[in-house]
């Protein structure tokens, strides 16, 4: 009786390649599908994230009974919105350098030292009118302010003074405009432990965005009213939207600042809470039509605009 040999089964080179290629065609097929069901799911937490800043607004100018100014419009939403930060921020924003003040240090070289930008143990807000004095340097705005270190080394006033003034896109400029920094080595160092000025002295400057946000805020919105069909934040690369104006209209940089981050179009948040998603052409300033018809607050008829 013959003997029965086993055969042992197996994928030969050919049918390895088919299966290859099979499982390579339907990924190709689902990944695009993938992609867009994960788009779209950023895209409605982004509109989400409006409609959070639109009921904020209305909470804050119901509070107070005034219009919110736009320049510091996070500070005055997140308290309406339980502080909740990531509200602010577009789940397709892929920045990652949006920093505030209180996140960049002093480091001192000579006793290695590091001071926090922010009211602590060496560092304070400075009394506007000595520092003035002082620095020589005065306040363009009300607004403005001056931080004050010191390394608490020697018995003087302090070792440097920065100058801190708004943005009317949102941030602050921040300006070193003297102090007493002895033989020190100052580096200012940013949230990332990298040095921007070393060393960090008088006249240096920089910018900062303030608290993360992938979104702007419509830069008359103090005056909005009843400005249901008008835009009031959407997203944008600064802070406020400051495209608004008798000579904002074709001198605005609106096509490098908008955030067309779904698939090239971007949430717009109404005056009236509704968020729609738009092509940016639809809503663009520097049409001089659309500029009045979908930004000017109604009660900035006729562009006659006026100081706030």
């Amino acid at each position: 009786m013959p003997r029965l040999t086993s055969l042992r089964a197996a994928f030969s080179l050919v049918e390895l390649l088919v299966v290859i290629a099979i499982i390579a065609i339907l990924a190709s097929l689902t990944l695009p599908a993938l992609q867009a069901s994960r788009e779209a799911s950023r895209t409605a937490v982004c509109a989400n994230n409006l409609k959070q800043i639109g009921i904020g607004h209305t909470s804050y100018v119901a509070k107070y009974r005034r219009g919110m100014p736009a320049y510091d419009w996070r500070v005055n939403v997140l308290p309406e919105m339980e502080n909740n930060r990531r509200s602010l921020l577009c789940p397709g924003d892929g920045r990652n350098e949006l920093y505030d003040i209180n996140e960049f240090a002093v480091y001192i070289v000579n006793n290695k030292r590091t001071i926090p930008l922010e009211p602590g143990p060496w560092c304070a807000l400075g009394d506007p009118e000595f520092c003035e004095q002082f620095t020589k340097v005065k306040r363009k705005t009300a607004d403005s302010y001056f931080l004050v270190f010191e390394d608490m080394a020697y018995n003087s006033p302090f070792d440097g003074v920065i100058l801190v003034e708004p943005l009317a896109q949102g941030g602050s400029k921040l300006t070193h405009v003297g102090g007493n920094p002895h033989s020190y080595i100052h580096q200012l160092r940013d949230p990332k432990g990298t040095i921007i000025a070393n060393p960090f002295g008088k006249g240096f400057t920089w910018t900062v965005q303030g608290i993360r946000t992938s979104y702007a805020i419509n830069p008359r919105s103090a005056r909005f009213t009843t400005d249901q069909f008008k835009v009031l934040a959407l997203e944008y690369d600064t802070p406020v939207a400051d495209v608004v104006g008798p000579t904002a209209t074709g001198t605005i940089t609106w096509w490098r600042d908008v955030g067309s981050r779904h698939a090239g179009r971007l949430n717009v948040l109404y005056g009236d809470g509704r968020v729609d998603l738009v092509d940016p052409a639809e809503i663009d300033p520097t049409s001089p039509k659309v500029h009045d018809f979908s930004w000017c607050p109604i009660i900035d008829e006729k562009l006659r605009l006026t100081p706030q």
